[in-house]
């Protein structure tokens, strides 16, 4: 009897610290930071650099100008241009820019833009 309390309560703490991790979401956290910092400028009434960011569809069509490359590279932050200006500790090239009354995207929001465009950058 006392072997098996030991083994139930073992297998109790092993599903514990089993986390499942859940992947980013498109629609709950992703674009929710981009509505926040990024849609008052890259929207279809505006659109600076000729970019919108307003949905999945406009984001994952918009390319750099004038060097015509795509804002998301599926799987690839670092070859995506929407992180790669986002994460630049470089203030000319950074998004939001420095003259704007939005501040940058903090750590935890540029990890999980990266960890989405990983994933597959996925309409979820």
């Amino acid at each position: 009897m006392r072997l098996l309390a030991i083994v139930l309560v073992a297998s109790f703490l092993a599903g514990c610290s089993h986390k499942t991790v859940q992947p980013v979401s498109y629609r709950e956290q992703i674009q929710p930071v981009l509505n926040s910092r990024c849609v008052q400028c890259h929207n279809a009434d505006l659109s600076r650099g000729r970019i919108m960011l307003h949905s999945y569809e406009t984001l994952m069509n918009a390319r750099t100008y004038p060097g015509k490359k795509p804002l998301v590279v599926a799987q690839e932050p670092a070859k995506s241009w929407l992180y790669i200006v986002c994460a630049t500790d470089q203030p000319h090239y950074r998004m939001p820019p420095d003259t704007s009354t939005v501040v940058a995207l903090p750590r935890d929001q540029l990890r999980l833009m990266a960890k989405w465009i990983e994933e597959g950058a996925k309409e979820n």
